[in-house]
């Protein structure tokens, strides 16, 4: 089962959301120390039992997602792949009609060779899919559930609401996911093993990742 992936014992909520005491943007009204990451972000709380109970694939769970991204751990097996690779990583998303972007936001986390193959053959999600090797995937915002500034009612719409780091809408989000800006982009597929061109070297000036904030 996926590293990401949450199970039925990982329940998930946020609690009492109230003005923040600064009147801009919102808290919880019972806040811990726990609630914000480096940034200032308000982060969903969600129970920690990996492997209890049983698998709610898709459905990803908010810490471990966090944690791949930002010390680039694959997303299947949770191997550190800046070990594997320092230079680039391998990233693998849902297609939408063109390959990976430079400047492509994703709240996927990278993922190893041999667990990407495995994955496009048994996700559904990932059936029909593009890749590439990014050489600077850097630490862009967050993805969440925005707030109604006046009647702190949870604004819901049918994707997450992404949110740049600085930006003030973030105070008014609650961020379930961390969203990354993937640059230095290479192309690959499956039909080679997402092995990269002849002449596909890339820099070796990435800068690594920011380290998350762990519970």
């Amino acid at each position: 089962m996926p590293y990401v992936t949450a199970w039925s014992a990982e329940t998930a909520h946020a609690p009492v959301v109230v003005h923040h005491r600064t009147g801009q943007g919102i808290g919880f009204a019972d806040e811990g120390p726990f609630d914000r990451d480096a940034d200032g972000v308000l982060w969903i709380r969600q129970a920690i039992a990996e492997g209890a109970g049983r698998p709610l694939f898709p459905t990803v769970h908010a810490l471990r997602q966090r944690r791949a991204v930002s010390r680039m751990l694959c997303q299947v097996c949770g191997a550190d792949t800046l070990e594997q690779d320092p230079e680039r990583q391998l990233f693998v998303l849902k297609d939408v009609g063109r390959p990976i972007e430079e400047g492509e936001l994703t709240t996927a986390a990278p993922v190893c060779p041999p667990c990407a193959l495995i994955a496009v053959e048994h996700c559904p999600h990932l059936r029909k899919h593009v890749a590439a090797w990014v050489e600077r995937p850097l630490p862009w915002g967050v993805a969440g559930i925005p707030y109604d500034r006046r009647t702190l009612l949870p604004i819901l719409g049918d994707d997450l609401t992404k949110v740049a780091y600085g930006d003030p809408a973030g105070r008014w989000l609650v961020a379930t996911r961390q969203v990354l800006s993937l640059n230095g982009c290479t192309a690959v597929s499956a039909h080679t093993k997402y092995l990269l061109p002849p002449g596909g070297a890339v820099s070796s000036q990435r800068p690594l990742p920011r380290k998350a904030v762990t519970a």
